[in-house]
């Protein structure tokens, strides 16, 4: 009788060295800038009770398509799930054991989601990361953007943009989705049908189209930073005022946007054709 044949299940892969060497000096970079950054790491259950993850909004794809969940064997059994990203995680962890306040923390592990795969892209998958909770201080956005900007120039990385936004908060961004909603359905028609769908679910996530039949009607959509807020808009001038202090460059990007609807105020992202 043949041997079976087993393999790496669909949408994960085994990492052998030398890559795998290549990924701890990749972590060991990053674990060094942030603990010099007053980071600690935290290390966090892979599975969490379902409830933590739908937190991050029912109108997700993460929620609504891709999450690998399932029912313990327990009397009654649990409903849980395999955690498709860390900061539900984090949030979970600071609210159980209540630590003293700003909590830094950083970390690293898998995460999985059940997506289609393609290049570059897998159901299981591991990212670094950093977490600054119970303040609402700048400084901890221009501090989180700092550490990643040497963290790329420690891999010898200079080519970086950063791109920066402000997404406002909940007493500013009302106003902006009821404004993005009105203009997108007014324009619906002229949408991709991926991006129709999206609207009905949230209007913010049109915004991350790459779709070319969508880009003309995203070019003249409202933007976030015109409905912000006084104090908001204080929040966003003192972090870029504290980025140009440590003589980090930034080019201003008004439609960048997160679809996880836990995002506020400050959002940034980097970019480089090395990555």
């Amino acid at each position: 009788m043949a041997e079976p044949s087993f393999r790496a299940p669909k949408g994960t892969r085994d990492i052998l060295p030398p890559e795998s060497g290549r990924r701890r000096a990749l972590i060991d970079a990053f674990a060094q800038q942030a603990e010099l950054a007053g980071f600690g790491e935290i290390m966090s259950p892979i599975f969490e009770d379902l409830g933590v993850f739908k937190r991050l909004g029912e109108s997700t794809d993460v929620v609504t398509k891709e999450m690998f969940d399932f029912f313990d064997k327990g009397d009654p059994p649990q409903h849980l799930a395999l955690r498709p990203e860390l900061t539900a995680s984090v949030c979970r962890a600071f609210a159980e054991h209540r630590p003293t306040p700003p909590w830094k923390v950083w970390y690293e592990g898998p995460q999985f989601r059940y997506e289609q795969p393609q290049a570059g892209r897998y159901r299981q998958f591991a990212q670094v990361g950093i977490e600054t909770l119970g303040t609402d201080d700048p400084q901890a956005d221009v501090d989180a953007i700092a550490l990643g900007w040497h963290f790329y120039e420690s891999l010898g990385l200079r080519e970086i943009t950063l791109l920066l936004n402000s997404l406002g908060d909940p007493t500013c961004r009302p106003a902006y989705m009821d404004a993005l909603r009105t203009y997108l359905s007014d324009n619906a028609a002229s949408l991709s049908p991926q991006s129709q769908v999206t609207l009905e679910r949230n209007p913010l996530r049109v915004l991350d189209s790459k779709r070319d039949e969508d880009a003309a009607i995203i070019s003249a959509a409202p933007l976030m930073v015109d409905f912000l807020t006084d104090e908001t808009r204080e929040h966003f001038e003192t972090v870029r005022a504290g980025l140009d202090q440590l003589g980090i460059p930034y080019e201003l990007s008004p439609r960048l946007v997160r679809g996880l609807d836990y995002y506020t105020r400050t959002t940034f992202e980097f970019a480089a054709d090395a990555l």
